[in-house]
């Protein structure tokens, strides 16, 4: 792959990355309420989730699935549940009246690697549209000419190393700003902020084409 290909690749997914979607909104969840370390394990998660589905691309099923609109809408609608799912437990968390502390959000509790790497795993492979992107994206970047397989894999690992730099971006943030939110009552309008956002985004994936 040429030098200039790879930059125009680049810079063409950190102008993707950029921009918030589910999983920013779920790793500043995880960087406010379990800190900067546990929140590796959604970085983690989220890139694991990514590459199956550029590996599923590769494979053709983005090309499978445009075709069959019985398996899109499947998918489509499985994804908005789950964040669906997401949202109302963000909103129906309570406000116990305590104060919390950094200690608190980094220590142990509720929240263990596993989960949050799970969270973050199923929200990123419960959206189809990534699946087709990552099939529409791919071949603009690919010379048909030199072999494909060494292409797909610089693709890939370049994706994942943005995809984990802006998970721990949007973590690290949220963490940051956890002092200014102290008190339970602005952490409770935090999450259901957040609940509400997840259940927007639920929205706008089942409603487009």
């Amino acid at each position: 792959m040429q030098t200039d290909t790879w930059l125009l690749y680049l810079i063409a997914i950190m102008l993707i990355g950029i921009s918030p979607g589910p999983i920013a909104v779920l790793s500043m969840s995880h960087g406010i309420h379990f800190g900067k370390m546990r929140s590796l394990a959604t970085a983690l998660g989220s890139v694991s989730a990514a590459l199956i589905l550029m590996m599923a691309s590769a494979a053709g099923l983005g090309a499978l699935i445009s075709a069959s609109e019985y398996g899109f809408t499947l998918l489509k609608w499985g994804g908005a549940a789950y964040l669906v799912f997401l949202g109302i437990k963000l909103l129906l968390t309570k406000n116990h009246g305590q104060t919390i502390e950094m200690g608190h959000l980094q220590g142990k509790g509720k929240g263990t690697p596993q989960q949050l790497a799970k969270q973050a795993f199923l929200v990123g492979i419960s959206n189809p549209k990534d699946l087709l992107f990552f099939a529409a994206l791919f071949p603009q970047f690919i010379d048909l000419s030199a072999p494909q397989l060494p292409q797909l894999t610089i693709l890939a690992l370049t994706w994942a190393v943005v995809d984990f730099g802006f998970v721990m971006f949007y973590a690290c943030m949220a963490n940051v700003l956890a002092p200014s939110l102290k008190t339970s009552n602005k952490l409770h309008w935090f999450d259901r902020v957040s609940g509400g956002v997840f259940l927007t985004l639920a929205a706008i994936l089942v409603s487009r084409d």
